[in-house]
């Protein structure tokens, strides 16, 4: 039997189960009258409530008895009597109503990152954040919290913010968003009087050069159509046409019959998206038509999930099921999703089609960014190599167009054109 508490006791029931309970000045004038503790020494629970007994306060009135939890701080919160049928668990949620009020006032006065970050989470900063970056920004809040939660948001020093970014260099992404909100952060709460300046601004920004998903070859879709279960084609050349990522490509809704673009919200931005319809691509959706809502349908009549699919490419991209084990399939069709994933080709690639192609017929970055929802820049990002091709072929243009001069210019006035067996100057 573990060693319980001062004024906790135990007592077996008639069936020889023990019951605990919390007993101050038993055996004295001043007993206080017993508070049933619900849980048992081998949970924690039991011990977190052994501790807050401790900061009970109880007395004895004309009306009966009053109870009160009095906080660290020295703030004291009533609460209900814990004796009655199911009063005891009402006692010990209002005990525990009381600690998480104090936790929020205390931190509201003392400005701490808790007391923040629950401001900025009922603000519309964050309120008309897309679900996916809420996601992700809480995933970052919560490291926040975890690291610096009850901390006066004032002492935080660009050293500590440092080293919490240096914890995070093994993942130069993880790292570099984690800055990022943090800095967000800081600066909504420097404009609410929880600090006095943005310490993250100083901190040393995060050398992450992301690299673009690797736009698919012609050999790759060969590949993937002649190899790929057939269910998995459609989300592919809605991926290729349209420019949007695999989270809003599968669930989309098949377009009515004479409609001109596909409209929908993306998951990401929350920005509504215009996509006319390529000729090419109504093609292909004439073809693959069968009256559903969703566009996109499993060869047995249903449609995809994100999560479905996403199994079934790993299924048929690594030969391998959700076990990990082999997956039966011919000789080739194993060498070449072996090729596949060794060139790196993967669904996102699509994406980077779409904008090369959208580039190389002409399109400015400002049209392509409407089409695909991707920011200007993330367009300049994805399309490095197709300026570079862009910026080669104009450079020869002018050349060839200016070539008349600049060879004189190099050559001399009385130089002729390179003939076949050599260079004919002039005399």
């Amino acid at each position: 039997m573990v060693d319980l508490p001062r004024h906790v006791r135990g007592r077996p029931n008639p069936s020889g189960r023990m019951y605990f309970s919390y007993e101050r000045f038993r055996g004295t004038p001043r007993a206080w009258p017993v508070v049933p503790l619900l849980d048992s020494p081998r949970d924690d629970a039991f011990w977190r409530r052994c501790q807050q007994c401790e900061a009970l306060v109880a007395e004895q009135t004309d009306a009966g008895w009053s109870w009160a939890w009095i906080s660290p701080s020295g703030r004291s919160y009533p609460l209900p009597s814990p004796r009655g049928e199911g009063a005891a668990a009402a006692f010990w949620s209002a005990v525990d109503a009381a600690e998480i009020r104090d936790r929020a006032d205390d931190g509201k006065a003392r400005k701490t990152f808790d007391a923040l970050i629950e401001v900025y989470q009922a603000h519309p900063a964050y309120t008309k954040l897309a679900d996916l970056t809420k996601r992700d920004y809480d995933r970052h809040l919560k490291a926040i919290a975890d690291a610096w939660g009850s901390q006066p948001v004032e002492t935080l020093t660009a050293v500590d913010a440092q080293q919490a970014i240096d914890l995070r260099s093994s993942t130069p992404s993880g790292a570099r968003y984690f800055r990022a909100v943090l800095s967000k952060l800081l600066s909504f709460g420097a404009a609410r009087g929880f600090c006095t300046s943005n310490v993250a601004a100083i901190t040393e920004k995060v050398d992450h050069d992301v690299e673009p998903h690797k736009p698919w070859s012609e050999r790759a879709f060969e590949t993937f159509f002649e190899h790929v279960r057939p269910g998995l084609h459609l989300p592919v050349f809605s991926a290729l046409y349209t420019g949007q990522r695999s989270v809003d490509v599968l669930p989309m809704l098949r377009p009515a019959p004479g409609a001109n673009a596909i409209e929908l919200i993306a998951r990401k931005t929350g920005a509504e998206v215009f996509v006319p319809i390529h000729s090419e691509y109504r093609e292909i959706l004439t073809r693959t038509h069968i009256d559903h809502a969703a566009l996109h349908l499993r060869e047995d009549g249903e449609p995809w999930t994100l999560g479905g699919y996403r199994t079934a490419w790993q299924r048929e991209v690594t030969m391998k099921d959700s076990k990990g084990r082999p997956v039966e399939c011919s000789a080739a069709k194993a060498a070449a999703m072996e090729q596949f994933r060794d060139d790196g080709f993967v669904f996102h690639g699509l994406r980077k089609n779409a904008v090369n192609m959208l580039l190389e017929t002409g399109c400015t970055e400002a049209e392509v960014s409407a089409i695909v929802e991707m920011s200007e820049q993330m367009v300049r990002h994805y399309s490095r190599d197709v300026n570079k091709r862009r910026l080669a072929k104009s450079a020869m243009r002018k050349l060839e167009e200016g070539w008349a001069e600049t060879r004189k210019n190099l050559f001399g006035a009385g130089s002729q054109p390179h003939r076949k067996g050599g260079l004919d100057t002039a005399h």
